[in-house]
């Protein structure tokens, strides 16, 4: 979920998402101060009709990206967190301000606690630094490698920011996951779980 084009109370604005047949809850899935463009990894459970309900305290828009589901069968293994990518160790910064810079695969299984096979999604934290936006925010993309690069963002950006999110990413069938940066980012991906399927 990405909150932007936010307008907040002095106090700061938030979002909550929360099924559609429950009262508001009082809880934040996202804080926001105006002029911010804030996104956060939620995991929610749905309304009986299947539907998500979305509370702004203050004025955003909204932008939802699905990343998956949980099937009553899925099975959520932790691992210790482990470091998998840093782009930083070699000097690479990846992207380019107008987006057409190359994809960076990270192979995924068999490292980090995540099994060599049985695999179809890990629970990842990724992390910009060294960041530079274009004209508008910048943003990252983690999804499957035999996938085409969805039209979706990990994380939003602006220049000179660290920022971090959570994401379920599903993987490529070879255990592969792409990122591409719109913009320019070190990247660091590190794994915290996997769903086994």
């Amino acid at each position: 979920v990405t909150a932007t084009n936010t307008v907040a109370p002095d106090e700061g604005g938030y979002v909550t998402v929360y099924p559609c047949d429950a009262t508001v809850p009082n809880v934040s899935n996202i804080n926001f101060v105006t002029g911010q463009t804030v996104p956060n990894a939620v995991t929610s459970p749905l309304s009986a009709d299947g539907e998500l309900c979305v509370f702004v305290y203050g004025r955003a828009d909204i932008i939802v990206d699905v990343n998956g589901v949980y099937t009553a069968d899925a099975e959520f293994g932790a691992v210790t967190p482990n470091r998998i990518t840093d782009t930083r160790t070699d000097g690479t910064v990846l992207g380019e301000l107008d987006g057409t810079g190359e994809v960076y695969t990270i192979q995924v299984t068999g490292r980090g606690g995540v099994p060599a096979t049985g695999v179809s999604a890990v629970a990842v934290n990724v992390t910009v630094t060294n960041t530079v936006a274009g004209p508008f925010d910048g943003y990252v993309t983690v999804y499957p490698c035999d996938a085409e690069l969805p039209n979706v963002s990990t994380l939003n950006f602006t220049t000179g920011r660290i920022v971090a999110n959570a994401a379920i990413a599903p993987l490529s069938v070879d255990g592969e996951l792409c990122v591409h940066v719109f913009g320019k980012a070190s990247v660091i991906v590190d794994v915290t779980g996997y769903i086994a399927g």
